[in-house]
């Protein structure tokens, strides 16, 4: 809860790693395992979601290039944790594979399994890459089909699709159970204030208030410094005849009502 000038924000992070960034667990710069002992994985995630279980929930992951021994560990996953979202890359390097599609017919198999397993929030990684990855395994465009084929599964676009965002937009405003999560997009709050107003007022616009979530992106980012200064921002003055005044209502749902409604995470009085 953060609170400023008598009023209340409940926050909700979507978007949150955690891994040991020692240099002694570094395998190497780039390829194949950037870690020793991996880059958050759900294991790790879950051990330390047990110690803290009011403070966190956990979200898996799975592959769909690990075929039909993919699906058995998401099920043994999803049993041992309750888990309600899982956190997807598409462009991650498997062998000669380059990455994969939603749109992929395995890919349909795992989101069967999501449905089936009641894991309805599906947090998709579509923005910016690292060298050697694949800029296009990254497009937005596998998102509307999976949406339009699996309309119960909500599909949160991390990065809100930048660098492609005007794409991202034309498919969120046709496709109700698309959401825009703001991880990578928030830090421009500091650095270029007025071209975080432009995306979040595209966001506004064409996908609405009520599927905007905030993403801290930890530990690459701190989220208490984003926090403040979301909560102070406002869109400039030229700008608000397109874009409209950020309230302190459609903030605190960006902030972490729209989240705390995906995961049923009853919110303070």
């Amino acid at each position: 809860m953060y609170d400023k000038d008598g009023d209340r924000y409940f926050v909700v992070d979507g978007h949150v790693h955690f891994w040991d960034g020692r240099p002694s667990n570094q395998a190497n710069r780039y390829g194949t395992g950037f870690f020793v002992n991996g880059f958050n994985t759900t294991e790790q995630d879950g051990a330390f979601a047990e110690k803290y279980p009011d403070k966190f929930i956990v979200n898996g992951s799975w592959d769909p290039r690990d075929g039909e021994a993919g699906l058995d560990a998401l099920e043994a996953k999803a049993e041992r944790w309750s888990l309600r979202g899982v956190k997807l890359h598409t462009a991650e390097w498997k062998g000669a594979s380059k990455g994969w599609k939603l749109s992929d017919p395995w890919a349909y198999r795992y989101l069967d399994k999501c449905q089936e397993l009641g894991i309805r929030n599906i947090h998709v990684h579509k923005g910016p890459t690292i060298w050697p990855l694949n800029r296009d395994a990254f497009d937005v465009a596998d998102v509307d089909e999976a949406a339009t084929a699996f309309p119960e599964l909500r599909f949160i676009v991390e990065h809100c699709g930048l660098p492609r965002l005007e794409d991202f937009c034309w498919i969120a405003t046709q496709e109700p159970n698309v959401y825009a999560g703001l991880a990578v997009a928030m830090p421009f709050i500091h650095s270029r204030p007025r071209y975080f107003a432009q995306v979040l007022g595209e966001l506004l616009y064409w996908v609405g208030e009520d599927r905007i979530t905030f993403a801290g992106d930890y530990a690459i980012w701190t989220p208490k410094w984003l926090i403040e200064k979301f909560v102070d921002f406002q869109i400039p003055e030229d700008l608000r005849a397109e874009y409209g005044e950020l309230t302190p209502e459609v903030k605190r749902k960006i902030l972490g009502l729209n989240l705390a409604r995906l995961y049923d995470i009853p919110v303070p009085a």
